[in-house]
């Protein structure tokens, strides 16, 4: 069985302990293929090490990168008052927007939440919106338990009725004294 390209990789950079070492080494002599595939990373290693940039090149090229940075892209510029700036073309046509999608919203609330005095709409039995003095009853202590006249399942019906979503969670139980 033949070693494979990453096994030749970490043996040709010393990477391999024993005794994997001394097995490739020994499979290397036998087996004319591995030689081969392992002359070409050889080749490839060989090829990177010659391309390689030293340190003070490195360091030279980050200096000069560096200072073109500083000097173009984080100057220090003048601040500019905030009466002295001058109304740029291009926000012109940013407050237009704004303040046509100003006037549409608006326009849209209005027309959506405006005040129309026939309108009432049921949500419970004996409560209409929108509440104003036509549809605004006192109730008296006698009659504080009017809600507590429907079951459960009368209250959940009604509201499905109406179009409403109803989903009932138990979280606790206590007895009835």
């Amino acid at each position: 069985m033949c070693v494979d390209d990453e096994l030749l990789s970490a043996y040709l950079d010393g990477e391999l302990q024993e005794p994997w070492k001394t097995q490739v080494a020994r499979h290397l002599e036998s087996c004319p293929a591995c030689r081969s595939r392992y002359a070409g990373l050889q080749a490839v290693d060989t090829k990177l090490q010659a391309d390689m940039i030293s340190d003070a090149e490195v360091k030279e090229r980050e200096d000069r990168v560096l200072a073109y940075f500083e000097k173009n892209r984080f100057a220090q510029k003048r601040k500019v008052s905030f009466f002295r700036k001058k109304v740029q073309v291009r926000l012109v046509p940013a407050l237009l927007s704004s303040a046509a999608a100003f006037v549409v919203v608006f326009v849209g609330a209005f027309a959506l939440f405006g005040t129309n005095r026939e309108q009432t709409q049921e949500v419970l039995p004996g409560i209409a919106l929108p509440v104003d003095s036509s549809n605004v009853r006192q109730v008296s202590e006698s009659v504080k338990g009017r809600l507590d006249d429907y079951t459960v399942d009368e209250i959940v019906d009604y509201l499905e009725e109406k179009g409403y979503a109803v989903q009932l969670e138990l979280k606790t139980v206590q007895p009835i004294r």
